[in-house]
This record gives structure tokens, C-alpha cells and sequence, in this order.
């Protein structure tokens, strides 16, 4: 019992990992202006299924080229975009990397640094 009650809690911080993962990414594809296209015909929902789950897909439909980001479970839509769109997604995800990078240091004048020769 204690087994399945361990994997239990394991699967569900997994599924909360999964759904923040998920909505950062819907946010970061939102703030570049991505559109969200609505999957709610048959034909539309075909198409979704179609796309690798977790990725953006370029997608050249009548001669223009498309960043498409499929969202089957959630919202049911396409998160979509033009060259544009797509660029500012990629600043924005370096710029939250560098953030990270910037804001989660040390203090290099903390005690813990005393044996330290200055680097």
C-alpha cells in the first residue's frame, strides 16, 4: 500500500511539473503574438492530432511559412505565428534563461566564500 500511495503522489507531481511546463510555454508563445486557432471542426482536430505533441512545427501552407504549436489536451487549439512571432518566442525564451542565470547567483561576498581566491 505505501508503494502505491508513493507512486500515486510521484504521478501526480509529475502531471504538475508537465502543466507548468506546458503554460509557461503558452505564455511565452502568447507574449510573441502568437494567435490560438480554435481545433473544433473534425477536419481541424485531424490536423491537430497530426502535429508532434510539445513542439513547434514549421508548416509552409500556400506558399507562407507558419510556426505552429498544437495543444491537444488543454485548450484544443493551434498557437500559431509568422517569422515574427517566432523570433520573439526565441528572445523571450533566452531572455528567461539569462534571467535565471542573473538572478539565482550567490552573493560572492557571503562567508561561505572566505577560503576562496577570487575567480
Amino acid at each position: 500500500m505505501a508503494h502505491f500511495s508513493l507512486a500515486l503522489c510521484l504521478g501526480v507531481a509529475l502531471l504538475g511539473c508537465a502543466s507548468v511546463e506546458q503554460n509557461r510555454k503558452d505564455s511565452l508563445l502568447e507574449a510573441a503574438g502568437f494567435k490560438v486557432v480554435a481545433a473544433n471542426t473534425p477536419e481541424k482536430i485531424q490536423a491537430l492530432n497530426t502535429l508532434p505533441a510539445g513542439k513547434i512545427a514549421r508548416i509552409d501552407r500556400d506558399g507562407a511559412i507558419y510556426y505552429v504549436y498544437p495543444d491537444a489536451t488543454q485548450c484544443r487549439c493551434l498557437r500559431v505565428g509568422r517569422q515574427e512571432q517566432y523570433d520573439r518566442y526565441e528572445k523571450l525564451v533566452e531572455g528567461r534563461r539569462a534571467g535565471r542565470l542573473e538572478t539565482t547567483g550567490v552573493n560572492t561576498q557571503s562567508e561561505n566564500f572566505k577560503g576562496y581566491d577570487p575567480w
